[in-house]
């Protein structure tokens, strides 16, 4: 009887002990400070982020959420943490995302909520591009390979920008209340946020998690939460895993990203805003060619004058040696 019973609770015991698992990256000492705001994957490192530092962790081993096992899983640093620094209000990191270049290299995209802008920032910290954000704040950010997208938590919006200049591409009113966590699946925008601001409880019941068409800007997909996330902050999915650090608990959660569809008919998608950048393009190429233009014209002129200047000499060659013969 015992064995039957035993073999009917075991698969609820299989779901209880994978649906997620957590790793604990607080406390690692003074140089990681605790809750990352921020976290994204460079197909080798987690990178997390928290107030200036920036750190790669490696090797991780996940434990097992509601485990009987107190083991909280571990992980290495894979280098030195970066610093990014400001002349203005200090750094504070809310979200990151990265863009790979060649091979296994890449750049790193910096939210500084503290200075609204965005950093373009090499592995070893130097700041290539800083783009500053106007009335946008970022609350996490993520990239699609062509373009990055930001959840603003105050203006409840989503929005689709430009790396070049950071130009709005796109908004989107956000399906959740207070967005503050954001990734990119390969196909589909992943969001995660409170869904009562006014709620105080850090109850797992106010945190949504859902899945965005971007083209239709409908929501098609409720993704279940973790009983261990009451307060995503960064966001990354890493092969049909979710990736959310959780600022009450200084963990970060991983779950599956598997959903149930939904049937939402309300379009969060707003007007398309026209990129400027081909404008800009277009008005510095006829700008540039009409300096060409300018360049040729007095080119020829000074080709003109200098050979109106040579035959001069030549007269005036000519005029001298007839008037030594005489």
């Amino acid at each position: 009887m015992f064995r039957y019973l035993f073999l009917l609770i075991l698969p609820f015991l299989v779901i209880a002990c994978t649906e997620q698992v957590k790793l604990d990256v607080s406390g690692v000492g003074e140089t990681m400070p605790q809750s990352p705001t921020a976290i994204t994957w460079d197909g080798k490192n987690l990178i997390v982020g928290k107030e200036g530092l920036i750190a790669f962790i490696d090797n991780i081993d996940t434990a097992t959420a509601g485990s009987i096992y107190n083991y909280e899983g571990h992980y290495f640093f894979d280098r030195y943490p970066i610093t990014i620094t400001s002349r203005d209000n200090p750094a504070y990191i809310t979200g990151l995302a990265w863009q790979k270049t060649v091979g296994s290299t890449g750049y790193i995209w910096v939210a500084d909520s503290a200075n609204k802008r965005i950093l373009k920032v090499t592995p070893q910290g130097d700041i290539l591009k800083k783009l500053p954000l106007g009335k946008i704040y970022p609350e996490d950010m993520t990239f699609d390979g062509e373009y990055l997208w930001i959840a603003d938590s105050k203006r409840e919006k989503i929005f689709k920008i430009t790396p070049e200049d950071g130009s709005v591409i796109a908004e989107y009113l956000s399906p959740i209340k207070l967005p503050t966590a954001i990734a990119w699946d390969g196909k589909y925008l992943i969001i995660a946020g409170i869904i009562d601001p006014l709620n105080p409880s850090s109850s797992t019941d106010n945190v949504r998690i859902i899945r965005l068409d971007t083209v239709t800007g409908k929501v098609i997909e409720e993704i279940p939460n973790s009983r261990y996330l009451s307060s995503p902050a960064g966001m990354v999915w890493i092969d049909g895993k979710l990736w959310i650090s959780d600022r009450n608990s200084g963990y970060i959660v991983r779950i599956s990203d598997w959903g149930s569809p939904i049937v939402d008919e309300k379009t969060y998608k707003l007007a398309e805003v026209p990129s400027t950048i081909k404008k800009v393009e277009i008005k510095e190429k006829q700008k540039a060619d009409k300096d060409v233009e300018e360049a040729k014209r007095a080119a020829e002129e000074a080709k003109k004058a200098a050979e109106e200047a040579k035959r001069a000499a030549e007269a005036a060659k000519k005029a001298f040696e007839l008037q030594q013969k005489k």
